[in-house]
């Protein structure tokens, strides 16, 4: 619950002239001394928002949410632009976001991210997004690029997990991220751990044959006594106890 308020909080805090919906606000997008006229309308049975700025106007789908906000933020401070998010709040206050940039009088679409637990921007032309991932948040990076309207993902081999949790039945660890791989230590019941980092790139498949995200990711633990070794998601998540599992 702790780290499920705390993710909240950053939503909160990386917000920038956020707006309730159905609202009208004014803000200088483009740096050309004059505000721009911002409206974001919402259509909470058909999850359908129009974004209206000065004289010119978007409409796009939500894939669900049960309400809107828009926010301004600056992703690169060196472009002259400001960029409009309209955020759709879906199931366990996910958001689904919509990038825009108002440019010759025209809306111009520069990004989706459709299920997250807020972002943040420093200006340096990157986005962070915090993803829920069952029991823990992945913080994922993004390279802006301004010119083609883009979001690309940073790829990285390892994200931070640190959680702890107590094992309740006996699973292996690996010494390497490989199912053919050595046993490094068999846990016993009561053995604290601390889950360090994630592999979340493997992929697996369900029963009907499509994409599984979270099973086949590997997990880095660290015992209370410095053993260490990896584990699939799959092969500890019903033998430990103490992960809040949410979302």
């Amino acid at each position: 619950m702790k780290q499920i308020l705390t993710t909240l909080l950053l939503i909160l805090t990386f917000s920038v002239n956020a707006q309730i919906r159905d609202t009208v606000f004014s803000v200088d997008l483009n740096f050309d001394r004059n505000e721009d006229k911002i409206s974001c309308t919402y259509n909470e049975n058909t999850l359908e928002f129009t974004l209206k700025i000065n004289n010119a106007a978007v409409t796009e789908k939500f894939i669900d949410s049960y309400d809107c906000a828009v926010e301004v933020i600056d992703i690169n401070r060196n472009d002259n632009l400001k960029e409009i998010v309209v955020k759709g709040y879906g199931n366990s206050d996910q958001a689904d976001m919509y990038f825009y940039q108002y440019i010759n009088d025209k809306i111009v679409p520069a990004g989706h991210l459709p299920s997250n637990f807020g972002i943040e921007v420093t200006g340096n032309g990157k986005i962070t997004e915090y993803a829920w991932m069952g029991f823990w948040t992945a913080k994922i990076r993004y390279d802006f690029d301004t010119k083609n309207k883009t979001l690309t993902k940073i790829d990285e081999e390892f994200y931070e997990v640190n959680q702890e949790c107590e094992v309740t039945a006996p699973f292996k660890l690996l010494v390497k991220r490989d199912d053919n791989s050595e046993t490094a230590v068999t846990l016993s019941p009561k053995t604290k751990l601390t889950i360090i980092k994630a592999d979340i790139s493997p992929l697996c498949k369900y029963e009907d044959g499509s994409d599984d995200d979270f099973s086949c990711d590997w997990f880095f633990f660290k015992t209370s006594d410095g053993k260490q070794g990896w584990c699939r998601l799959k092969d500890f998540q019903q033998n430990v106890d103490g992960l809040i599992w949410a979302g």
